[in-house]
């Protein structure tokens, strides 16, 4: 941690520490899956028969076009589902993940917290993430680099907590 920031270091990965029980309490109950879901996404990986282009949703990466958006202080759950022949990795900017179940089974490693995960060819994982400390856009993609470069990347724009929703883009 940095300038004088309180952390915590958990199975490698470190992270700060709230400075309200509010918060931390938050978190703890984001951690053991037993927060409230407020909405749920769909991310579908697909691409052409050569492997030359790359898809999320049918769609090819757009940097302004808004494919999902959330609401800060949030904890959703999306299905990311492999529809290919290779396996593909889910990365999401900004937040962590929590792997909840792979195929229809339960996680492995106790539904550990992750950064990028990667998705079984012809399989999919749910997962949970809860927006905390970012609004703005940034993308969620597979980690194959040439694979988000030949389109299969996808912009999330995470919005205050106050602030209405109109459409869902991009999922369910």
């Amino acid at each position: 941690m940095a300038g004088g920031e309180s952390g915590v270091v958990v199975d490698g990965l470190s992270t700060y520490l709230p400075t309200s029980l509010r918060h931390i309490t938050e978190h703890v109950i984001a951690l053991k899956g037993h927060a409230r879901i407020t909405a749920r996404h769909t991310v579908v990986y697909t691409e052409n028969a050569a492997g030359t282009e790359f898809y999320i949703n049918g769609k090819q990466f757009d940097p302004n076009r808004v494919d999902f958006t959330s609401h800060l202080n949030t904890v959703e759950e999306w299905t990311v589902r492999n529809d290919t022949d290779e396996e593909h990795s889910f990365h999401l900017h900004t937040n962590h993940l929590r792997v909840m179940s792979i195929n229809g089974a339960p996680a492995p490693r106790g539904h550990a917290w992750y950064e990028t995960f990667n998705i079984p060819v012809r399989g999919s994982a749910v997962i949970r993430t809860r927006f905390t400390d970012f609004v703005g856009k940034t993308v969620l993609h597979c980690h194959l680099l040439n694979h988000e470069d030949k389109g299969m990347m996808a912009v999330l724009n995470i919005v205050p907590s106050h602030q209405p929703i109109t459409a869902r883009h991009g999922g369910t």
